[in-house]
């Protein structure tokens, strides 16, 4: 399957498993910046709260970053892939977002793992109201180098997802799984997630 296969792949799998999908530094951060606070089981979909809500309690982060003045891609190429089982002998690809249009994003694969990441910068949505309309099987909240992140169990095994909450109005949204379902290798999706949290932690911490 080809690069460009493997990217729309992951992209319809997110689009299957998310509510919110069809609306929508130096250095790299050290494993312990990534920490799991709570987990909250869902077993229906959230109702979806459209616009953000202006009486959400204000966000606690080291500094606000303006994903709108940030090259997604540079931030990706600039991660260290073959940690994250991705090939990093070619560049990643950047476009425009069908998950977030207005948006931009970045991908990224590994052949032989058969594993693939998916980075956004969504400059048109906040945090909390993609996470509360999320129909996920769990919403685990965390830190992503000092700033408040949420995995999302999809539905879907094949996928996880970290949302980081980095500026009012605006996520770093990251989703990493096997685009190609039922071959080998397969990673068992608590894996996917643990893979995903450090992956949206080393990005926020190339942005910094």
């Amino acid at each position: 399957m080809g690069i460009h296969k493997l990217r729309r792949a992951l992209a319809g799998a997110c689009l299957l498993v998310l509510v919110g999908c069809s609306s929508p530094a130096p250095g790299f951060p050290v494993a312990a910046e990534t920490s799991v606070t709570s987990e909250v089981s869902t077993s229906s979909p959230a109702p979806s709260t459209g616009a953000p809500s202006t009486t959400r309690p204000s966000v606690q982060r080291p500094a606000p970053i303006n994903l709108s003045q940030v090259d997604i891609c540079q931030v990706v190429a600039a991660l260290p892939r073959r940690k994250f089982g991705l090939d990093d002998d070619r560049p990643p690809l950047g476009g425009r977002s069908l998950l977030f249009p207005g948006s931009l994003d970045c991908s990224a694969s590994g052949i032989d793992t058969n594993a693939s990441m998916l980075a956004v910068a969504v400059t048109n949505r906040d945090a909390p109201s993609y996470v509360d309309s999320a129909n996920v099987t769990a919403k685990t909240d965390g830190v992503a180098a000092g700033y408040p992140m949420t995995v999302l169990t999809p539905r879907n095994p094949d996928t996880c997802i970290a949302v980081v909450d980095v500026h009012d109005g605006q996520m770093l949204y990251v989703s990493y799984g096997t685009p190609k379902s039922g071959t080998r290798p397969v990673q068992p999706q608590p894996q996917l997630c643990g893979t995903v949290a450090e992956i949206a932690t080393a990005a926020v911490g190339l942005m910094r």
